[in-house]
């Protein structure tokens, strides 16, 4: 059952006479809706506090990775806007809110810098939060020369790869290694042709990956990449492909790159919040995950790490199975299902933490409980005083404080309603340390 506690236009009044602007001059009621929209994407980032079910249907033909953007994207949405970023940041900084046309800006900041800073915020919330991810077959038919492949542009890690053999159609985890180990255990593997069994970046320029032993057929590479995709910046319609409850931290990545940039629009107290804001959103996303658990048939399915499956069944690419057969195990990362290949077909209902069913119209409600409105009130309130700075605006960053504490609270009553929330969030987790894209530096 939906909460019915607030709408959505009941809550912007509330906003406005905490403000002292119940008319709407100085904070717009689509300024306030925005706001809203925001703090719910964010509080369901940081709670997990809406789950929902999921259904999906996989044939013997279907592929072992599932996107569950693009296969449940009414739960885990990526439809936040370039248009509704940009006006968002139009708002923080006193200028007209007419989206990527710019039109009415002062000339304080240009609508070309709020632009290449979003594109730029965008692309670094990519190489630290790992997202998104992408699957990729590249052929080699003929066999690659001396077993080199080149990556699209777009490839910002390589996080798995496998090498599918085209006669026999078997399927071989790749292992990373470094030339360094490959030499060591086979000075003369260059020299004898045969599966492929590790591959290494180490010695090569960026883009190139290096087959170990070079492959004496031609097969297909399939790698599970983090992307870079370059954003349309003249469609206003254009989407980040990351979850909606973390554009917020590109939002703020763009942000204290303008208030920081130089010219009439600097401001250094709001650009090292912005930043400080920034590097919060990706330690939350680092954290976040998004299956909570799975079912074939009606069936629980248990669930354990991508690199657990590799290492405990290196050839299960090319193993089909019964589903529901004890013995049989799903993986989970971030909006992504792996799946062994299935011998017959099955439908899969996901446990998923569902991004918030944001309100829309003035008279859709917020969906939260009523003991949770004041902390909605409390971020929202914060959020709409960026745009005044000093000391109004510090005066509220308390308020922010009290959101994160009390988003910790509701996540610990999560936690403590479902206490195998840990063991299935910690199968992502566990993904990355086993398998790292980075070395993180130790701290100082």
């Amino acid at each position: 059952m939906a909460y019915t506690t607030t709408s959505l236009d009941s809550f912007a009044l509330q906003l406005g006479n905490l403000l002292d602007d119940p008319s709407e001059v100085y904070w717009t009621r689509a300024e306030k809706i925005l706001t809203i929209q925001e703090a719910l994407l964010e509080w369901g980032g940081l709670t997990n506090y809406w789950r929902a079910r999921g259904v999906i249907s996989v044939t013997p033909a279907s592929s072992s990775f599932t996107d569950l953007s693009l296969s449940l994207p009414a739960l885990r949405t990526r439809s936040w806007t370039l248009d509704q970023l940009v006006r968002q940041i139009q708002y923080s900084l006193l200028e007209a809110p007419n989206g990527i046309s710019g039109s009415g800006m002062s000339g304080q900041v240009t609508i070309n810098e709020i632009l290449v800073a979003i594109q730029r915020a965008r692309d670094r919330f990519v190489l630290d939060v790992h997202l998104p991810l992408s699957l990729h077959s590249v052929f080699g038919d003929p066999p690659p020369p001396e077993g080199l492949v080149t990556f699209p542009q777009s490839t910002v890690f390589l996080h798995r790869v496998s090498w599918q053999d085209s006669f026999s159609g078997l399927f071989t985890n790749l292992w990373r290694e470094d030339a360094w180990s490959i030499d060591k255990s086979s000075p003369d593997w260059t020299l004898k042709p045969g599966t492929p069994g590790h591959y290494s970046e180490a010695e090569l320029s960026p883009l190139q990956l290096q087959l170990s032993p070079p492959p004496v057929a031609s097969g297909t590479l399939e790698a599970l990449t983090v992307d870079s995709l370059p954003l349309d910046l003249t469609n206003p319609a254009q989407t980040f492909n990351i979850p909606d409850e973390w554009v917020h931290g590109v939002r703020f990545g763009a942000l204290a790159q303008v208030l920081g940039g130089g010219g009439q629009i600097t401001d250094p107290l709001r650009a090292k919040y912005c930043e400080e804001r920034y590097q919060q959103a990706v330690g939350f996303a680092r954290d976040a995950r998004s299956i909570l658990r799975v079912l074939v048939n009606g069936i629980p399915l248990p669930m354990d790490s991508l690199a657990a499956l590799d290492q405990g069944s290196p050839f299960w690419r090319s193993q089909p199975v019964d589903l529901i057969r004890p013995g049989v195990l799903a993986s989970a990362l971030y909006d992504f299902l792996v799946l062994p290949p299935a011998i017959y077909s099955a439908g899969i209902s996901l446990d998923v933490v569902q991004s918030c069913p944001i309100p829309l119209a003035g008279t859709d409600f917020i969906p939260l409980g009523g003991e949770d409105l004041d902390n909605l009130i409390n971020e929202c309130t914060h959020l709409l005083l960026l745009k005044c700075g000093g000391n109004e605006f510090t005066s509220t960053l308390g308020d922010h404080d009290d959101f994160i504490r009390a988003a910790a609270k509701r996540g610990s009553i999560t936690k403590a309603k479902v206490r195998y929330f840990e063991p299935l969030f910690a199968n992502p987790q566990a993904e990355w340390s086993r398998r790292p894209d980075i070395m993180e530096t130790a701290s100082a």
